[in-house]
């Protein structure tokens, strides 16, 4: 997403205009425990936003849909101390992968639980572009049962003063470029962990976006999908992430289905079979995706089953966008479950049962705080993803850039703070009021 100094443009918060709806399928899913060493097919998990644009914090995404009513309570939490860092663990896991051949996208939706994105590192200066700084943190979370890596990946335009790819305007992948096997090799990192699974994507792709470059696009994908097309299944595609023009205004929903169209046929030539990922044409918002996607005559036309959609929620924008003021916002449960409502509405109907993945989530607490303890914040989290995403069976990717969004600390190898409990779905608290001193 574009924002200024790594901030979105509030103003373009996206409201949703669509009803509530019920989630079809009232089944509990299982999901995977800490150091469970995979999780079974079957397992699913929540949603997650995605952040935004380079230049040196993080960035975050947006879904801002329309606030509704209810919720909010801090029910059920644990007062205490704040705080809480906690390590980061070994590599979690041991025995077998359960998670084998060419899953299909509701099978690997299942399997994907909770994930988190190993944001502002290949996107970004933000983090060093290297093995040794990722996988500490893949470890990490790996240990406490987190079974998807959404990897950010810049290819067409400059990341430290070079690109991924050779000309910007054609889109041929330099495969000789030493960003490229360090990206490699935190890809086959990460599928080395049983049941792991793994996203990359083309992320702060702006001037393909703004120019609507469907060669080029095609291009990027024809070669990512050759140079990938020996590596396991759990490696999916999400093809452009966040498609709105410099000025942040939509891509043209045309453009974007043509674009997408000619990526998943390159795709679809090297591999029938792996996992593609698709949203909408501005910040992956929920309510984007059933304007734009009226059919899927452009990806399979509704017979491939190797398909997925993905939005980004941060709703609403301004609790959870960095540079907003405090945090004492009264969200509500509804903030949380309705952009989750209208994307099962769409995956039920025009998405044939298609499964949804939630690429990018969180609050930008950083921004203003030094240290999280704030109460509110820490409910947000808790109920996300083990509340909500969970009685959705959408799998989620939390936005943990290292800054504003921060769980994991890349300098110490531990968690920053006790977001992490508060995601596995319970965490102390400062005090016993929702919205205390550190909210403020």
């Amino acid at each position: 997403m574009l924002r200024l100094g790594h901030c979105r443009l509030g103003a373009l918060a996206l409201g949703l205009s669509l009803g509530v709806f019920g989630c079809s399928d009232g089944e509990e899913p299982l999901w995977p425990t800490p150091g469970s060493g995979g999780s079974a097919a079957g397992d699913t998990g929540g949603t997650g936003p995605d952040p935004a644009s380079g230049g040196g914090n993080q960035a975050s995404g947006g879904a801002g849909n329309n606030q509704g009513s209810g919720g909010g309570s801090a029910g059920g939490e644990q007062p205490g101390a704040g705080g809480g860092d906690q390590t980061s663990g070994g590599s979690g896991g041991s025995g077998g992968s359960s998670v084998t051949g060419s899953p299909t996208a509701q099978e690997a939706a299942a399997a994907m639980g909770r994930g988190v994105n190993l944001g502002q590192m290949f996107e970004s200066t933000q983090h060093p572009r290297t093995l040794a700084a990722a996988t500490p943190k893949i470890d990490a979370y790996y240990a406490q049962g987190f079974r998807n890596l959404r990897i950010p990946i810049t290819w067409t335009e400059e990341i430290g003063g070079d690109l991924l790819v050779t000309d910007p305007a054609v889109g041929t992948v330099n495969r000789a470029h030493e960003r490229l096997a360090v990206i490699t090799s935190v890809i086959d990192y990460a599928l080395s962990k049983p049941d792991l699974f793994v996203i990359i994507n083309a992320h702060h792709e702006a001037t393909l976006k703004t120019e609507s470059r469907a060669a080029v696009l095609e291009q990027l994908w024809a070669d990512i999908a050759d140079i990938y097309r020996d590596k396991d299944h759990r490696l999916l595609f999400e093809i452009l992430n966040e498609p709105h023009r410099d000025d942040s205004s939509a891509m043209p929903a045309a453009d974007l289905r043509n674009m997408t169209g000619l990526a998943y046929a390159k795709i679809r030539a090297v591999d029938p079979q792996r996992i593609v990922l698709f949203g909408g044409n501005q910040w992956f918002g929920a309510a984007e995706v059933p304007k734009v996607w009226t059919s899927l005559d452009e990806v399979g036309g509704g017979t491939d089953p190797h398909l997925m959609v993905t939005f980004h929620h941060y709703d609403p924008w301004e609790f959870c966008g960095n540079d907003q003021g405090t945090f004492d916002d009264a969200w509500t449960e509804t903030n949380q479950s309705k952009p989750m409502d209208t994307m099962a509405e769409w995956a039920n109907t025009i998405g044939g049962g298609m499964p949804v993945y939630i690429g990018e989530w969180g609050v930008g607490w950083g921004d203003r705080y030094s240290t999280l303890t704030c109460n509110n914040i820490r409910e947000w989290y808790t109920k996300f993803d083990s509340v909500h995403a969970r009685a959705h069976n959408q799998p989620t990717a939390v936005w943990d850039d290292g800054g504003w969004f921060k769980i994991f600390n890349y300098d110490t190898g531990q968690y920053d703070n006790n977001l992490i409990e508060c995601i596995l779905g319970s965490c102390a608290w400062d005090g016993t009021e929702r919205f205390n001193e550190g909210c403020l």
